[in-house]
């Protein structure tokens, strides 16, 4: 019975150190960035594709039915 306290005792011993090394790394800055750099690609992108959207429904895709309708009246 005390090999089974001891063992638990160190596993949650080094669960402990574990959480505690996690919890104090200072290299988790890198993901933050790589976030933001996500996020700010993923707005530019959509603002793109909204203004790409808005060029063709406004000017490409009228005159381009007016010259199909043009060849085929």
């Amino acid at each position: 019975m005390s090999k089974f306290f001891s063992k638990i005792r160190s596993g949650v011993n080094a669960l402990a150190i574990r959480s505690h090394m996690a919890l104090s790394n200072q290299r988790g800055d890198f993901y933050i960035s790589d976030a933001v750099k996500i996020i700010i690609a993923v707005v530019l992108g959509a603002l793109l594709l909204a203004a790409l959207t808005l060029i063709f429904n406004d000017t490409v895709i009228p005159r381009i039915t007016r010259e199909i309708e043009g060849l085929f009246s």
